[in-house]
């Protein structure tokens, strides 16, 4: 309700001094809530442009309501902060968790369209050698390595497949601190885990968009994601849309519960393997370059061994 008066207030005095852009916006904003037939019918005139009448009837219906607004207690207005607080604290670490997957990622894109095809090459090779191993060989010997090496082929190529059409777009140094602001920025106003119950569907689905946009550093997608959500449908965080105080302290425990989930997945993530390893790179360029030689001297030495069992034959 209180949303509701504050939107008529903000229409009546837009009247005052004319400006229809915020008559409009205000309009759209409150067909979204939840308004009885009073505030309906204001709507209509104001779409009428009959503005003489409006004013009296927002003042009217301000005055009726304004004297059953239940102002927030101490112990709510406490909990409603403690609940803001810890919704701030999961969403930097919910950021941070976004931040390092895309480092993985980055690095996986990298790795793939730097070395891939040498790499499958190498693969191909082994399981070449090993199948002309195992069938000239007596009693299964190589069979183990053969049908590993098929196996390690079949995993590198569907990954190396699927990282083909997931590649993320090479942005300069300036644009991804561009885009790391504007997601952060996004995901405050969308993040599923923080906002109200009748919205989180809704909620959800942007969310998800914008962390594919995120991911594909695709900074335009990411802005005009951004600019839905200040211009467009808006979403009520729990701390802002909750007076209930057992809810209040519901929620507050839920929040406290998602924050160690989250945490634990951080931890994980510093725990992974190629995470590691990148924060170990000082070179990126270097780094590929050096593997790309040690992969051609390997496909080099396999050649070499198929040749010269062949002359053994």
């Amino acid at each position: 309700m209180n949303k509701i008066l504050k939107r008529l207030e903000i229409i009546k005095n837009s009247i005052v001094i004319e400006d229809d852009e915020t008559i409009q916006l205000q309009l759209s904003r409150l067909y979204e809530l939840d308004i009885d037939n009073d505030v309906k019918y204001i709507l209509i005139l104001i779409q009428n442009t009959d503005f003489e009448k409006v004013i009296p009837l927002i003042d009217a219906y301000v005055k009726q309501f304004t004297s059953l607004i239940v102002y927030e207690n101490e112990e709510i207005q406490g909990l409603k902060l403690e609940l803001k607080l810890l919704e701030k604290q999961f969403l930097l670490v919910s950021c941070r968790v976004e931040e390092y997957h895309n480092i993985v990622n980055d690095f996986n894109a990298k790795y793939h369209l730097q070395l891939g095809e040498l790499i499958e090459e190498v693969l191909v090779l082994r399981e070449e050698f090993y199948e002309f191993m195992y069938q000239n060989s007596q009693e299964g010997e190589y069979e183990y390595e053969y049908y590993e090496a098929i196996k390690d082929y079949k995993n590198f190529h569907e990954e190396f497949k699927n990282q083909f059409y997931d590649t993320p777009s090479e942005i300069s140094k300036k644009e991804k601190k561009e885009l790391k602001r504007l997601y952060k920025k996004a995901s405050k106003l969308c993040h599923p885990d923080i906002i109200e119950e009748k919205k989180r569907e809704k909620a959800e689905d942007i969310f998800k968009s914008l962390n594919a946009a995120y991911h594909q550093k695709n900074l335009r997608k990411v802005s005009e994601i951004l600019e839905q959500l200040l211009t467009g449908e808006s979403f009520s965080i729990s701390s802002d849309s909750v007076f209930d105080k057992r809810l209040l302290k519901r929620k507050i425990n839920a929040t406290r519960e998602k924050i160690q989930s989250i945490k634990l997945e951080l931890e994980s993530i510093k725990q992974n393997e190629t995470f590691i390893l990148v924060n170990k790179i000082n070179d990126m360029d270097e780094y590929f370059k050096e593997k790309e030689e040690e992969l051609i001297v390997e496909k080099e030495n396999i050649l070499e061994q198929m040749k010269q069992y062949m002359q053994t034959i």
